[in-house]
């Protein structure tokens, strides 16, 4: 039997990439799926910077850098098999902007280890669709360049808590059985999630980064969405509300 062909590289392995869905206000990072190549890359400017005493030998100045990272997506679309994932969505639409002020997205992307580099920054996009006929896979050839320099953080994933970034959709009725798309990280190993202290139907762990779960029923409310690994239990966020109604 043939065996199926693994697209990743190893660079798109070993980062994770999150995107800024409100860029202009408190951050909201949620993480960018369906990547399959990742290259990120730095340039330093330069320019002569020779004196009498080199003795004629050439010198250069660093005067500047910037930086650029380059990712093959897979374009996704969620549960519903027509809406194309919103983070995506939110790259693509940026690259259509106008202007820069508009079309600038703020990103950052990490060592999935949590103990390697850390890096936040703001950029333009270009999505170039691949094209392809009809049998093809659908992929995006994206490029972020930096607008400013690239900023180190600390590394998202240096604590092993699970981290619960976005649900879709972010409600269902109160006989349960909604098919729940929880997005976030560190999910690996997952042994339990719960929606307002009731564990789900059922879940599966399809990544690192997303759970697939059915919710329980309960009565009309507002609750929280909590995943739990042997690394402990996720915080509670507005990001993991669900609504029963």
């Amino acid at each position: 039997m043939t065996q199926p062909v693994d697209y990743v590289t190893a660079l798109a392995r070993r980062f994770a990439v999150e995107v800024d869905l409100n860029p202009s206000g408190v951050a909201n990072w949620q993480p960018l799926i369906g990547v399959e190549d990742f290259k990120p890359g730095r340039t330093q400017r330069k320019q002569a910077d020779e004196a009498y005493d080199d003795a004629g030998a050439e010198r250069q100045a660093i005067t500047g850098s910037s930086w650029t990272i380059d990712m093959k997506l897979i374009h996704r679309t969620g549960l519903d098999g027509v809406t194309f994932n919103a983070v995506q969505e939110h790259l693509r639409v940026k690259s259509e902007a106008s202007d820069a002020l508009t079309g600038e997205a703020h990103v950052r992307w990490f060592d999935r280890s949590g103990v390697g580099e850390a890096w936040e920054g703001r950029c333009l996009v270009d999505w170039v669709p691949d094209g392809g006929n009809g049998g093809a896979r659908d992929t995006i050839s994206v490029k972020l360049n930096g607008q400013g320099a690239r900023v180190a953080i600390t590394n998202p994933n240096a604590s092993p808590l699970p981290v619960v970034a976005g649900l879709a959709p972010t409600g269902g009725g109160v006989a349960g059985g909604t098919l729940v798309e929880i997005r976030g990280r560190r999910f690996t190993g997952a042994t339990a999630v719960t929606f307002g202290g009731t564990p789900a139907t059922s879940f599966r762990v399809v990544s690192d980064t997303l759970i697939v779960a059915v919710a329980p029923a309960k009565a009309a409310s507002t609750v929280d969405v909590l995943v739990t690994t042997p690394g402990g239990t996720s915080a509670n966020t507005t990001a993991d509300n669900y609504v029963y109604a």
